[in-house]
């Protein structure tokens, strides 16, 4: 809950407006888990019972990096 509402905050958002957050709440007693689907098709799975909050923004934090990176490299070999 403490990651969706950092995700969610409106400072957040208005970084990228291409994303959209969905939540799926379910109270059949399963594991937090926190699927993020990039527009590459490449999915980061978190098992929330196992991450801190921190742990887990800095994971997707890493993983934004490294495609921004990646998109910079690709963009640079066009030029």
């Amino acid at each position: 809950r403490k990651f969706l509402g950092c995700i969610n905050h409106k400072k957040i958002q208005a970084t990228n407006r291409n994303c959209e957050v969905t939540a799926d709440v379910r109270h059949d007693g399963s594991e937090p888990l926190v699927d993020v689907m990039f527009a590459d098709g490449e999915r980061l799975i978190m098992k929330g019972a196992n991450l801190t909050t921190i742990e887990m923004l800095t994971a997707l934090g890493s993983r934004c990096s490294a495609k921004e990176l990646k998109e910079e490299q690709k963009s640079k070999k066009k030029s």
